[in-house]
């Protein structure tokens, strides 16, 4: 796209399975990459593979008293912002943003322009807060001017390029749509269904569903616990595992999903794994699943490891999927119909 071909990969400190892929594409392709990752992007790869240039600017990113918070975000900025001034690569891709949304959507991206980078960046979601029913001027305001500043956007569905039309008045020139890549971050090995389905204490006759991924209220979680629940007061032979990260801020709804659970008699045939599940504990739950169900509210992308797919209905994902997926979604009874 432009001249030169080194690319500084700007990951936010998350998200290891995207940053993971997309590094190891770039320096396949023979392009100069320097990663910008924390210890939860750091992998041997990023160390290892060739042309690839790996800064761990962000550090740890584990829970800590908010005077240490605020020290390693201070931290964190002042080496982003001095490696930024001395930065080989001409081309800097925002995989994510940081924390300070605000900052980063204008006066870092003003910062960048000035020392003449071109910005590339991936909008995962096109207006998150809308999603998350927290949206305000000052959200949809930052997100236009960052929108207006990059140079060129990467999007996964047709429908994010149209929403980026629709909302923000994005030329449709500037925005490129790529399809969500596989997640080979995480390991594959020998285990088969049936000892994946033994690990966790499941028959290997019994119907298999699982939920998996950072637990957050547009994931529509409820919908299939409910379906799940009348379902398995019908039929025998079913399981459902829900393995989820509770995320801080949503306390009430892991709480009122905990309550559902626990006060019905189908809750012996869920298995609840409510932490994080790290990459080598992946394989596990999509082997031992018959089914992967994603009965979200509002999504524009995700992915499986393996297994089948049940989509919910959301946005900006339904395009190629069998009518049959798409009626009734968004509620309990659109999921008993197909499970």
């Amino acid at each position: 796209m432009w001249a030169g071909t080194g690319i500084a990969l700007l990951t936010g400190g998350f998200d290891r399975p995207y940053a993971y892929g997309l590094a190891m594409a770039l320096s396949s392709k023979g392009l100069g990459l320097d990663v910008i990752g924390s210890d939860e992007i750091d992998s041997p790869e990023m160390h290892t593979t060739p042309k690839v240039k790996f800064l761990n600017l962000h550090g740890s990113r584990r829970e800590a008293s908010l005077a240490n918070r605020i020290w390693r975000e201070l931290t964190f900025y002042l080496r982003l912002i001095r490696y930024a001034k001395t930065a080989t690569p001409r081309i800097f891709h925002i995989l994510w943003n940081n924390r300070l949304q605000v900052f980063d959507r204008t006066l870092l991206m003003l910062y960048y322009k000035l020392l003449g980078k071109k910005l590339v960046l991936t909008a995962h979601n096109v207006n998150a807060g809308r999603r998350d029913l927290n949206d305000s001027p000052l959200n949809r305001l930052t997100l236009k001017i960052q929108y207006r500043l990059v140079d060129h956007i990467f999007v996964h569905t047709d429908q994010m390029k149209a929403a980026l039309s629709e909302e923000f008045a994005i030329r449709g020139e500037k925005v490129t749509v790529i399809p969500f890549g596989i997640n080979n971050s995480v390991p594959s090995t020998d285990l088969t269904p049936e000892e994946a389905k033994r690990r966790l204490g499941i028959k290997n006759m019994e119907k298999t569903i699982l939920f998996f991924g950072a637990l957050r209220p547009y994931k529509g979680l409820e919908c299939l616990v409910a379906a799940f629940q009348r379902i398995s007061a019908a039929h025998k032979g079913y399981r459902l595992i829900v393995a989820a990260e509770p995320k801080k801020g949503d306390e009430q709804y892991l709480c009122d999903i905990n309550k559902t659970i626990e006060t019905d008699p189908t809750r012996a045939h869920i298995i609840q794994r409510m932490e994080f599940i790290p990459d080598e504990g992946t394989e596990v739950y999509f082997k031992a699943a018959d089914v992967l169900v994603l009965p979200y509210k509002q999504i524009f992308q995700s992915g499986g490891h393996g297994c089948g797919i049940v989509p919910g209905r959301y946005r900006g994902r339904n395009d190629g999927l069998p009518s049959a997926f798409l009626r009734g979604w968004g509620s309990s009874r659109g999921y008993r119909e197909v499970l």
